[in-house]
């Protein structure tokens, strides 16, 4: 059994209170009677949530993938993929077939879009990713981050064969497409969102896993560390992609560095590995919980202090009922139907 790395647990729990409290805050900006948050939505070289901190989220999973899967072969492929599968669309299916329910009696209509096409996207946890192409959807929970992740779930044996037979081979071709988004335009995506810049991050990630020990060097954590600083506050005219991927990765950098610190005490390390477990129901139900919790006092006027208040009832529901998704998803993966097909998948 392969060692934890506690490090991942300190980047994965971060990355889910950052983005909880910067949609928190876009929610309160967009209501004219909230005091303003801006501080926590955007830095100075784009935002945080949607931008600097998905990157981080996708460099980790490349990083933790291949750390766990560093080799996946064809015979691998029907069990890895049972895997992921298990890991993102019951607890998905669970809370979103829940809110579905009460969409379809309040509108008396199983299609109350009017789409069929965007259903079916909704399924495949793409409705999302393709909000932009489809925009009359049943997208209700989630993040278009769903659907980037699970294309890189698809795409990652792919990675890991580049990575072990052709790893500079494959940085080159991918660098090139990178750097071509600049030149032309293959999707109408925004350009954080291009699937080119998903797959960028997640290698990075995995390059950071291959020579992680050369990346810890105290020094590459204070080089990273200072330029995302700087980048925090100081607007700098190269694209929003590149300097979210240098915030990214030194963000990543100087976790990595400081994980051991920050979780020596035994009870901030286990609630951190525990908010780290929780991470995935946490991304799903946060739109949820907080608008929620807002829609209780639109029309009022909140102060910094009352939205303070508010943040904190926000995560204590969402840390509330995200245990109870992972307990009935844990129930569902050990069902006798999901063992049977997991021993089908792994024969």
């Amino acid at each position: 059994m392969k060692e934890r790395i506690y490090s991942f647990d300190l980047i994965r729990a971060i990355c889910a209170w950052i983005i909880v409290i910067n949609h928190y805050g876009f929610s309160c900006m967009m209501s004219p009677t909230y005091a303003n948050l801006e501080p926590v939505v955007y830095h100075a070289n784009g935002s945080w949530g949607e931008i600097t901190v998905v990157a981080v989220f996708f460099m980790i999973s490349g990083a933790s993938l291949y750390y766990n899967h560093k080799q996946v072969t064809f015979h691998d492929l029907p069990k890895f993929y049972w895997s992921r599968f298990k890991g993102i669309f019951p607890m998905f299916y669970m809370l979103w077939l829940f809110l579905y329910y009460q969409k379809v009696l309040d509108h008396q209509s199983f299609f109350y879009t009017g789409s069929v096409k965007s259903l079916i996207l909704t399924l495949f946890g793409m409705d999302g990713y393709f909000a932009y192409k489809f925009p009359t959807n049943y997208y209700i929970i989630g993040e278009w981050f769903l659907g980037g992740l699970i294309f890189l779930y698809i795409l990652y044996p792919l990675l890991a064969l580049g990575m072990r037979k052709c790893r500079w081979v494959v940085t080159a071709i991918i660098a090139l497409a990178f750097a071509s988004l600049y030149f032309t335009h293959y999707f109408v995506i925004t350009e954080d969102r291009n699937l080119i810049v998903c797959i960028a991050n997640m290698w990075i990630g995995m390059l950071f896993m291959e020579y992680r020990e050369f990346f810890s060097k105290t020094i590459f954590a204070i080089i990273f560390g200072v330029l995302a600083l700087i980048f925090v506050f100081v607007a700098v005219p190269i694209p929003n992609t590149i300097t979210m991927m240098i915030m990214a990765f030194g963000i990543l950098l100087v976790l990595n560095k400081i994980a051991a610190a920050v979780m020596r005490p035994a009870p901030i390390g286990r609630f951190i590995s525990w908010t780290a477990s929780l991470s995935y129901p946490i991304f799903l139900l946060q739109h949820i919980v907080m608008d929620q919790v807002l829609s209780i006092y639109q029309g009022r006027e909140l102060g910094h202090f009352e939205e303070f208040l508010l943040l904190i009832l926000t995560f204590v529901l969402i840390y509330i009922f995200s245990v109870v998704l992972v307990i009935l998803n844990k129930h569902l993966v050990n069902s006798k139907p999901f063992k049977w097909i997991g021993e089908k998948v792994s024969k």
